[in-house]
C-alpha cells in the first residue's frame, strides 16, 4: 500500500514541478520538491533505503517524458545556417588534439581515481559502502574534470590544480588505514 502511495506522490511531485515551470511560480516548485522528498521517504519505507532511493530518483526521470512530449514544438528551419568549420590537419592542431586526448583519458582519469579513493578512505563507511561510493563518485568526478578542462582557455592552470589535488590525495591514501 505504501508503494502505491509513493507512486502517487512521485507523480504528484512531477506534475507540481511541471505546473511551476508552466506558470513560472516558485511556490509550486517548492511544493513539488517537498512532495518529492515525502515520496522519497515513502519509497524508502516501502522498498528499503537502497531500492527506495533508486525508485525515488529514477521514476521522476521516466515520468517526465509525457510532459516533455506534451510541450514538444517543431521550430522552422533556420534561415542563416552557419557553415561548418573547415578541417585542420596542421601539425600544431594534431599535436594539440593528441595532448588533449592523453590528458583527458589518462591524466584526468588517474587524478579522479586518486581523489575518489582518498575521499572514500575518509568516509566512515564499511568497505562495501566505500566501494559503492567510489563506483558512483569516480565517473562523476572524471566527467566533471574533463568537462572543466575542455571548457577552460587556460588548460595548464586547470591541469596544475588537478595535479595538486591528486598530490594532496596521495598522502591521505598512504597514511590512512583502510
Amino acid at each position: 500500500m505504501l508503494t502505491v502511495a509513493a507512486s502517487g506522490l512521485t507523480l504528484a511531485a512531477v506534475a507540481t514541478v511541471y505546473k511551476s515551470w508552466r506558470s513560472q511560480t516558485p511556490a509550486f516548485l517548492y511544493i513539488g520538491l517537498l512532495v518529492w522528498l515525502i515520496s522519497t521517504i515513502c519509497w524508502s519505507y516501502a522498498q528499503g533505503w537502497e531500492f527506495g532511493l533508486l525508485y525515488a530518483l529514477c521514476i521522476p526521470a521516466i515520468l517526465v517524458w509525457p510532459f516533455i512530449a506534451l510541450n514538444q514544438t517543431v521550430l522552422p528551419e533556420p534561415k542563416n545556417r552557419p557553415s561548418a568549420r573547415p578541417l585542420d590537419f596542421s601539425r600544431k592542431q594534431v599535436l594539440n588534439n593528441i595532448g588533449n586526448y592523453l590528458v583527458t583519458l589518462v591524466v584526468l582519469l588517474v587524478v579522479s581515481v586518486l581523489i575518489t579513493l582518498a575521499l572514500c578512505a575518509l568516509m566512515p563507511f564499511s568497505i562495501a559502502g566505500k566501494l559503492a561510493t567510489g563506483v558512483v563518485l569516480l565517473p562523476l568526478l572524471w566527467g566533471l574534470f574533463v568537462y572543466h578542462y575542455l571548457a577552460t582557455a587556460s588548460k595548464l592552470k586547470v591541469l596544475g590544480g588537478y595535479i595538486l589535488l591528486a598530490a594532496v590525495s596521495v598522502p591521505v591514501l598512504l597514511l590512512l588505514p583502510i
